[in-house]
């Protein structure tokens, strides 16, 4: 069997520039939160910061909105949406995390096939919650839901899709190959490639062509 390491750029520095604001902003709203809720002395402190960390996280949903509707390749929200030839993948990836990582991990090019619609719904959910607390100091009741309640329950599903996704991505990297973590510092994703495969082995789950093997700025784009 003939292998072959490919480092490929996959992730743009604007769309990383996007993630790690918006993860920066998320912790920083978690623990901000946290505070004005279980710890009355910081309370007044923790609010102005947290309140702080709202326009931060606003401005990078902003710009990964732009990205997802204008982008180029793996910025474009396009690319969050599973195809049929990814359902392998999907299943391949939800064993390997309950297995604790013992189970073979799938390949894909740029977003985890299992993760794609969770990333849409924290995008959806980030979005109602800076809504919802942009909304409640002045108009706590809104159709009969108490947005400060609202909030809470909101703060509470991000943190709990936030700490899945840092469990997977710590479980990729440390069981995978492709150096999950590193690409969304540098922008590359490794990729082992079989040049040849002995007749009848099976090939392990795949969601990545080799034609996709390409620079995001040269991705055609999906109109």
């Amino acid at each position: 069997m003939n292998e072959q390491i490919r480092r490929v750029p996959v992730w743009s520095g604007r769309l990383r520039f996007a993630h790690w604001t918006m993860a920066g902003a998320t912790l920083w709203l978690i623990a901000t939160g946290w505070l004005i809720g279980h710890s009355p002395a910081v309370a007044t402190v923790a609010s102005e910061l947290h309140y702080l960390g709202a326009g931060i996280l606003l401005f990078a949903l902003l710009l990964r909105l732009f990205l997802g509707l204008f982008g180029n390749g793996a910025e474009r929200f396009d690319q969050l949406l599973p195809t049929a030839s990814e359902f392998d993948a999907v299943r391949a990836s939800l064993l390997f995390y309950l297995s604790l990582g013992r189970s073979r991990l799938p390949n894909w090019y740029a977003h985890n096939p299992l993760w794609k619609l969770l990333y849409l719904g924290l995008f959806v959910l980030l979005t109602l919650l800076a809504l919802s607390g942009w909304l409640m100091p002045e108009q706590p009741l809104l159709w009969r839901f108490y947005l400060p309640q609202v909030h809470t329950t909101l703060a509470t599903l991000v943190t709990v899709v936030t700490v899945a996704h840092l469990y997977s991505v710590a479980l990729q990297d440390y069981r995978g190959d492709n150096a999950d973590v590193s690409a969304m510092i540098n922008g590359h994703r490794y990729f082992a490639i079989d040049r040849e495969r002995p007749t009848g082995t099976e090939a392990p789950p795949v969601a990545v062509r080799l034609d996709d093997l390409v620079p995001p700025g040269r991705s055609k784009r999906h109109d």
